[in-house]
């Protein structure tokens, strides 16, 4: 066998090699809809049953979105390269859990058996409670008297409960867990209130999801 033909060869199989590796460590992930609960004084403006609904599933979705952005831009990084990283879109997730017959909560099923029936290595699903506190223009008035006062505030007019998740289909153990509490005023909405706990969620989960390919 000549030289070249030997080169060849070990070229095919270092490239067979690198395929089979990438194929490996190939992994997806699916944000589902945030589960989201309200509770306490819910604005006038929810003042039936199917808004108060509309409404918390919006949000789910809203904070699905800010999961999936994060988690995107993460995975294009350079330090997770190896992991061939496919966050799939909102839309295709959808399509996902109807085509399995899963509700978007699915509030029965373990993150690992939500994986192995879409298809996918890893899920990343929470739930969110917010607690009404007060209404925007209460908010204003009492810091308006605090400020007069000589006393400045911000009174809150909802508290945030957070929890996330990140599972994968190996195991019904989490990856990656996490519980966290914001608070949202007159000037400081919900999405601006939880940003900051989804960027460092994102960041855990990404960072638990290539700590456990390495095991």
């Amino acid at each position: 066998m000549n030289t070249t033909i030997m080169k060849k060869i070990f070229l095919t199989s270092i490239l067979a090699f690198a395929f089979a590796l990438t194929g490996l460590c190939s992994v997806t992930i699916a944000v589902l809809p945030y589960d989201v609960e309200y509770q306490g004084r819910i604005p006038n403006r929810l003042d039936t049953p199917e808004k108060v609904l509309e409404a918390r599933l919006l949000d789910g979705e809203n904070y699905q979105n800010s999961m999936i952005n994060y988690l995107t831009k993460l995975g294009q990084k350079r330090k997770y390269a190896y992991l061939d990283i496919n966050v799939i879109g909102q839309v295709q997730i959808d399509a996902m859990l109807r085509q399995s017959g899963i509700d978007t909560t699915a509030a029965s099923m373990t993150n690992a058996e939500i994986a192995a029936a879409i298809g996918v290595t890893h899920v990343v699903r929470g739930r969110v409670t917010r607690n009404f506190i007060m209404s925007e223009a209460e908010a204003v008035g009492l810091g308006m008297l605090a400020f007069l006062s000589g006393q400045p505030a911000r009174p809150a007019t909802s508290l945030i409960s957070i929890f996330h998740s990140s599972g994968d289909n190996f195991s019904d153990g989490n990856v990656y867990t996490m519980d966290a509490t914001r608070s949202t005023t007159s000037t400081r909405p919900n999405q601006r209130a939880v940003r900051d706990t989804f960027r460092k969620a994102s960041r855990r989960t990404m960072r638990a999801i290539k700590k456990n390919s390495e095991i």
